[in-house]
């Protein structure tokens, strides 16, 4: 029986992976099969990213459509913040998760399957990733997490968690070693994940290539190499695969706005909840997101971005509220649901090179986020290009997949290798990972888009459409 280990290094990029900068990474990538075209959701952010990972289904499926976001339902006078454990809880109206797809912890259980989750990101990331642990009676742990039965056994087996920093190093070994120490040997999981939160931490707070950046890169990666050297220790070493990915990538932020700001400047009445003097709700991200009293407004909003030249091509939850060829559908990328906004602005990024040499700069809206950080929620291909690598137990061994790839698909390969139908989730089980001849390259299709602008896509022999990037014609 397959064991499997996933291991999330949040926001690399995959061009990053070397052996100077990520040994291990690099060794597991070589002796395993690589998927060259994985891709992350839109908007790619790891609070969308978390959900389509676990659901198998994209945001439109699983109904958590930004990091941040706006649901007059459930609080008309504010944004939620889904890093926190209490607006993810918020957004549940009374529910046990806000996710409207189940998870796979949920999936494995009827089959007397477990799931434990270790997590160094967010206490709201860590509950939408193992949203039914309580009833289920499974481990999920975050480094977050000070009360409760399982913080305790940590506690207990471990000591007290690091206090958080930049780099984000303590916590990041801290949680290899709750994995590691602690899960794998007493829990004993069929799958596990651990979520690590470099080298997103750094890349934000310090640059794609600063030298903290690099040491929390390279943190992330020794933990790798002690879980692959666990695995290598164990008598079914050979039934345990190992699974890599990242949830997005970065660019570099350049031109920093606030999009709030600017509307206002604009003579609209823009604001972070639907008061009586606000028009428009407006939630700041690579891609934010734009909730309107009256969808009448969004063709005056729709003409103010048309006249500003770090604005990109709007998409709409419903295209209609605009004259034709003017939003592109949200359902085109798999993110329109109930809970999205009305409009979604984008940033017209570039391809040219960073101060670090690497390909991918674009204007972001952020408070916390310093110019010249890493960013990503957008449709940069440097933001939408993700890792994945998929080694032992039944995947070819030094294979470079051609088939295309996105988060949606992960849980899928995971239940089909286990057995498991996957029916009901939106993605399908990447069989290129266990099979030479099952591995089909893709279509490469190009669609217009407003504002001289082209969205590449990738086609898989199945129909399913993967966006790949968005760029100036």
């Amino acid at each position: 029986m397959t064991r499997v280990i996933m291991v999330a290094l949040d926001g690399l990029r995959p061009d990053m992976v070397d052996p100077l900068a990520t040994p291990h990474l690099h060794a597991l990538s070589s002796a395993g099969a690589r998927f060259s075209r994985a891709r992350s959701v839109f908007p790619s952010e790891t609070r969308v990213a978390t959900p389509s990972l676990i659901t198998g289904c994209r945001p439109g499926g699983h109904g958590l459509v930004a990091n941040t976001l706006f649901d007059a339902s459930v609080a008309p006078d504010r944004l939620i913040r889904t890093k926190l454990v209490e607006d993810v809880i918020t957004l549940a109206a009374g529910a046990e998760s806000p996710l409207q797809r189940p998870s796979l912890a949920e999936r494995l259980a009827p089959h007397g399957l477990s799931f434990a989750l270790v997590s160094a990101g967010t206490a709201g990331a860590a509950r939408l990733l193992h949203p039914a642990a309580e009833r289920l009676g499974a481990f999920r742990w975050n480094v977050e997490d000070t009360e409760g039965e399982t913080a305790q056994r940590v506690v207990a087996a471990l000591g007290e968690t690091p206090p958080a920093a930049v780099p984000n190093i303590a916590r990041v070994e801290f949680a290899g070693r709750v994995l590691i120490d602690h899960v794998l040997p007493q829990i004993m999981p069929d799958v596990a994940l651990l979520w690590l939160s470099e080298p997103d931490v750094s890349f934000h707070w310090g640059g794609l290539r600063a030298e903290h950046t690099q040491r929390a890169l390279k943190s992330a990666d020794a933990v790798l190499g002690r879980i692959m050297a666990w695995r290598d220790a164990q008598a079914d070493a050979k039934e345990i695969a190992i699974i890599v990915l990242s949830d997005h990538g970065h660019v570099t932020g350049r031109g920093k706005k606030c999009l709030r700001s600017e509307l206002q400047r604009a003579g609209f009445r823009a604001g972070t909840g639907m008061a009586p003097d606000v028009d428009i709700v407006v939630a700041p991200a690579a891609a934010p997101g734009m909730w309107l009293r009256d969808p009448a407004l969004a063709t005056q909003v729709a003409d103010f971005l048309a006249t500003q030249d770090w604005a990109g091509p709007l998409l709409a939850r419903n295209p209609a509220i605009l004259s034709p060829g003017r939003a592109i559908p949200l359902a085109l990328l798999g993110s329109a649901h109930a809970r999205s906004a009305d409009l979604v602005a984008t940033f017209a990024g570039e391809e040219g090179l960073d101060e670090w040499g690497l390909p991918g700069i674009a204007p972001f809206d952020a408070p916390d986020v310093p110019e010249g950080g890493g960013m990503h929620g957008g449709l940069h291909r440097a933001e939408l290009a993700t890792v994945l690598v998929m080694q032992g137990g039944p995947f070819q061994q030094g294979a470079v997949i051609q088939e295309p790839a996105d988060l949606t698909d992960i849980v899928p390969t995971i239940l089909h290798m286990l057995g498991i139908d996957a029916a009901g989730m939106e993605g399908r089980p990447l069989r290129g990972a266990f099979d030479a001849t099952a591995d089909l390259p893709p279509a490469e299709e190009v669609h217009d888009l407003p504002r001289d602008f082209v969205l590449e896509a990738m086609r898989a022999p199945d129909g399913r459409l993967y966006p790949s990037a968005m760029r100036r014609r």
